[in-house]
């Protein structure tokens, strides 16, 4: 089981401790009561997502012997306009930057970390959906990558 610890510090804002000695601080919008003094716990959990899928990403492209040089991931999240104001529609975007980076192998590794690897993804599904989209040096590729289709 998970276990995390949260600490108020004061006004708005508290600390979140994972045990291990990582913390991240968080605070609410102005209009809360918050200094905007650390990250809005919604923000976490898109940064969550990005964070869980680029692992994941990461290690089945390692698997599939597929180098980079930089991955960025941009991530997104419309909200409910009423409460609780969930994420309804996610999208995950990757940039890549490399030589030698096969679409076909990226995107299948992004299949495999969003239907089987990914806590967060399939966790988050369950209250909206994950589009997904990605480039290899600036060129952008359709997600889902179309089948190859057997010639001869």
């Amino acid at each position: 089981m998970g276990k995390v610890t949260v600490n108020w510090t004061g006004k708005m804002q508290f600390v979140g401790d994972d045990g291990a000695g990582h913390q991240v601080a968080m605070d609410a919008s102005p209009v809360y009561g918050g200094e905007n003094q650390g990250t809005r716990p919604m923000d976490l959990m898109l940064i969550a997502l990005g964070g869980c899928t680029g692992i994941e990403v990461t290690h089945i492209l390692q698997k599939m012997r597929v180098g980079f040089d930089k991955l960025t991931i941009l991530v997104e999240g419309e909200r409910a306009e009423d409460h609780p104001k969930i994420f309804t529609r996610m999208r995950v975007a990757y940039d890549f930057q490399g030589d030698n980076i096969p679409p076909q192998k990226v995107a299948q590794a992004i299949k495999l970390a969003d239907e089987v690897y990914c806590s967060a993804a399939n966790m988050m599904k369950a209250a909206g959906s994950i589009d997904y989209a990605f480039k290899i040096n600036g060129e952008e590729y359709p997600y889902p990558f179309p089948e190859e289709t057997s010639g001869s």
